[in-house]
């Protein structure tokens, strides 16, 4: 494996585990350290998403202006500063809804920094020596993304199911460290005099040309349109409907961050398979199928399994998350224009991450007033139609992947 490569892979399961530890301890600080109720955890899993609604295409534009990794590597520091403040505030007493409010939205504003500039660095670790790549190796790049993130990820979990031994403290204390060598790794990767402004256009002028870029392409328009769905309803049921399951089932902040490590286990299993075997010339079909596994899934886990049953069914949920992800990702590196890249991604996270900040407040409200288990069965229901609308559309189903070099 090239060197390039490695030390993207380390940065990027360095942010990764960070983001493992935070999507347990976030929440379950909230419901087990505050106590605060479904609607306002789905708030506060909300403050993390919605900086993305502002400022996700401002990250992407400033990432096609300067160097991606200075700005991925800046965002991890920034992300450092989020936890260290948290960890400073315990130190004294417990939060409150308005400091974890807070702390989400700080988090949500430097990951809408990083996730751009982190994901634009794929081409680059991608080449050869001749500074030359195909499509198959940008693919390759990206399935072994994947694996560092959902790696990095559960690595992460793992640690915070030692919440009720190790405390908040020492788990922030970690993903402090973690994102300073993040950090470092991401500046290692810096080129330099590539990356300086070539437009002198306004933020806004080139968000624009941006959306402009990715409105012309049927397949990007399409798969846009498709991962803001998910977001807005399997990352928005994710957020929300999980813990509060767990909560019912009254196993502690253990069973909860099992339930998040058989999901990443089923990420890692399908994100090897894919390593192994290729994500295929026809990625879009792939996406489909998956949308119509999650609409299955969802409305097994509305009927209410046991326990042990709800883990099986969160690994099976990872695996058809993360085939879903990486042929996204590898269709906006293949089809975005160079020059337009970052905002592309952006704009495929913001479609993303923007609406899944919607979908848990949604979640939070209908879970407030009906069982979790009901917020489930209509999320399947609603993923069904989804998959016959995407289907009989055609553009995204047509996409097809041929192996020319860039």
């Amino acid at each position: 494996m090239p060197a390039r490569l490695q030390k993207f892979l380390f940065g990027y399961s360095g942010t990764s585990l960070a983001t493992g530890l935070q999507v347990v301890l976030l929440p379950w600080i909230a419901v087990a350290v505050v106590g605060l109720p479904a609607l306002h955890l789905g708030w506060v899993q909300a403050s993390v998403l919605l900086p993305n609604l502002v400022f996700l295409l401002f990250g992407g534009a400033l990432a096609d202006r300067r160097d991606s990794a200075a700005v991925a590597a800046l965002a991890c520091l920034g992300l450092a500063l989020c936890h260290g403040g948290l960890l400073l505030y315990f130190s004294y007493r417990i939060p409150n809804l308005l400091l974890l409010l807070l702390y989400g939205a700080c988090l949500g504003i430097c990951t809408a920094f990083l996730q751009p500039a982190r994901d634009n660095l794929v081409q680059r670790s991608a080449r050869d020596r001749q500074g030359l790549t195909t499509e198959s190796r940008v693919q390759k790049t990206v399935t072994w993304m994947m694996l560092a993130q959902y790696g990095g990820q559960a690595i992460g979990m793992l640690l915070a199911s030692r919440f009720d031994q190790w405390g908040p403290q020492l788990l922030l204390g970690i993903q402090i460290v973690v994102l300073l060598l993040a950090a470092a790794f991401m500046l290692t990767l810096r080129e330099r005099g590539e990356h300086i402004a070539k437009e002198d256009k306004s933020p806004h002028t080139l968000i624009l040309d941006g959306l402009s870029q990715a409105w012309r392409r049927p397949a990007l328009r399409e798969l846009i349109a498709l991962m803001a769905f998910n977001g807005f309803v399997h990352i928005g049921i994710f957020l929300v409907v999980l813990p509060l399951l767990a909560a019912d089932y009254d196993r502690g902040a253990s069973y909860y961050a099992t339930l998040q490590l058989a999901f990443v286990a089923g990420t890692v299993a399908a994100t090897v398979t894919m390593l192994r075997r290729g994500q295929g010339r026809r990625p879009g079909r792939g996406i489909l199928m998956c949308l119509l596994y999650s609409a299955a899934l969802l409305v097994a886990i509305s009927y209410g399994p046991t326990p042990l049953g709800l883990v099986l069914l969160c690994a099976c949920w990872g695996g058809v998350a993360a085939a879903s992800a990486a042929l996204g990702r590898a269709i906006v590196q293949l089809f975005a224009p160079a020059e337009y890249r970052s905002r592309i991604i952006s704009i495929y996270q913001l479609a993303l991450f923007g609406s899944a900040a919607l979908g848990a407040l949604a979640a939070g409200v209908l879970s407030e007033y009906a069982a979790p288990l009901t917020t489930l069965m209509w999320a399947g229901m609603l993923s069904l139609l989804a998959f016959i609308l995407v289907a009989f559309s055609g553009a995204l189903r047509e996409v097809t992947i041929t192996d020319g070099e860039e």
